[in-house]
């Protein structure tokens, strides 16, 4: 059996692993960035600890405004070396090369749309498990709208709601969209005009006449530019109203020659009335 340490034995021992262990705090200056496409970004991370040989840096990726997709390892650093992963590896860079004297940030050049997400910097450095060991970043690249794509949705039948749709695929802020009548001819009954959706891009057309038809542009827009489309809304008689119509053309022009027949031969037995034949009675002499 080991012999059992003295009491002062075991307060040295408690100084000595009080002293070893230090509580380790990371912390983000800049919690949040906000850059146009093409721009750098730097994405800051300082920490506070007592550097061991088992230290290590890892940036990691969850894209998406929202954050709330599947993060993604970026770049780690261990053992003086550099490693750097994914679609970014080539435009990562740590703004200190030798993260191990306190600041870990990293630079983002040439960003892209699909850079925006958050970002976590994780310090991790045995024998320090106390404290706060990782900072959060929030990364927006700014983008002028795409251009957007206009469509109907319904169909444009006399009588009937339709819904014109514009939509950007890329947009950072999101776009505000404004539609218009390009060609406006008759003015358009406010009963029958029109709800808007200016952060949708939805135009609801209500109650459809002749009047709509017309082609219509809509404008995708934000602080970085705008873009546009236009589609074209012809108005028409649905196949069923026509298959109506038809079928009570076709009985009304089928009155209307039974009348005349009738009238015809009506007015043609007045002029000429039919005279009676009298019978002649035969006789035979013997």
């Amino acid at each position: 059996m080991y012999p059992i340490p003295s009491v002062f034995q075991q307060i040295t021992i408690a100084f000595i692993i009080a002293d070893t262990v230090q509580s380790i705090y990371v912390v983000t200056n800049t919690p949040n960035v906000v850059v146009n496409v093409g721009n750098n970004a730097t994405l800051d991370c300082s920490y506070r600890t007592q550097v061991e040989s088992a230290f290590s840096l890892e940036w990691c990726f969850t894209p998406g405004p929202k954050g709330d997709g599947n993060a993604q390892k970026i770049l780690y650093y261990t053992d003086g070396k550099t490693y750097r992963l994914g679609p970014q590896a080539n435009r990562i860079k740590l703004v200190d090369p030798n993260p191990t004297n306190g600041i870990a940030s990293i630079r983002i050049e040439n960003t892209r749309p699909s850079d925006t997400g958050t970002y976590s910097c994780d310090i991790n450095n045995p024998p320090d498990f106390t404290g706060t060991s990782e900072a959060f970043v929030n990364l927006i690249v700014q983008v002028a709208p795409s251009i957007p794509e206009c469509k109907v949705i319904g169909k444009p039948y006399i009588g009937n709601n339709v819904t014109l749709l514009c939509r950007s695929s890329i947009g950072q802020p999101s776009p505000k969209y404004t539609w218009s009548d390009v060609n406006p001819g008759t003015e358009k009954s406010s009963s029958r005009v029109t709800l808007k959706d200016s952060n949708k891009g939805n135009l609801f057309l209500r109650n459809l006449t002749m009047e709509h038809s017309g082609t219509y542009k809509c404008v995708a827009s934000n602080i970085l530019g705008e873009r546009s489309c236009q589609l074209v809304l012809t108005v028409t008689v649905s196949n069923e109203a026509g298959v109506i119509v038809g079928a009570v053309v076709a009985t009304l022009v089928a009155l209307i020659l039974i009348a005349v027949v009738a009238y015809y031969l009506l007015h043609h037995k007045k002029k000429n009335p039919k005279i009676p034949v009298i019978g002649h009675e035969l006789r035979l002499d013997i």
